[in-house]
């Protein structure tokens, strides 16, 4: 009983030195009462999981509208006329880019559809889709 009677002295002697030093008093005040400073510890924790549950919710909200955005995108793009139009148009690489995101975002029969119709219109034997026969020049290069 002796000894927390003198830490206490202790204490109400350090505690007006310690205010300016709020890092020191917190050292003080955890070794004194350890309880206080996990019942801390564990409000701290609660509330950074708190947070971080937040954060997993949007972005997992986030996800959801961009998953739905491409299915919605993919099926505007899953007509064999609209490709047919436009995919001789695109560039090799820009067929590929888009046949990547159809891929990405689970439509693989869609990519598909894009890159064959994209290859019809490829007529240049450098081309990377290009299906016709290739000359001696072309097969050395």
């Amino acid at each position: 009983m002796r000894a927390f009677k003198r830490m206490t002295t202790v204490f109400t002697r350090l505690k007006p030195q310690t205010a300016l030093m709020p890092a020191a008093r917190s050292r003080v005040a955890g070794a004194l009462n350890p309880w206080g400073a996990l019942r801390a510890e564990r409000e701290s924790t609660r509330a950074l999981l708190t947070l971080a549950t937040e954060i997993v919710e949007e972005v997992a909200d986030e996800i959801t509208r961009l998953r739905n955005a491409g299915c919605d995108l993919a099926a505007l793009f899953n007509d064999g006329m609209l490709a047919s139009h436009i995919a001789d148009k695109f560039t090799c690489s820009e067929a590929e880019e888009l046949a990547e995101f159809f891929r990405a975002t689970g439509h693989p029969h869609v990519a598909d559809l894009w890159l064959e119709c994209h290859a019809d219109g490829d007529d240049d034997e450098d081309d990377l889709h290009y299906r016709g026969q290739r000359s001696e020049l072309a097969l050395t290069a």
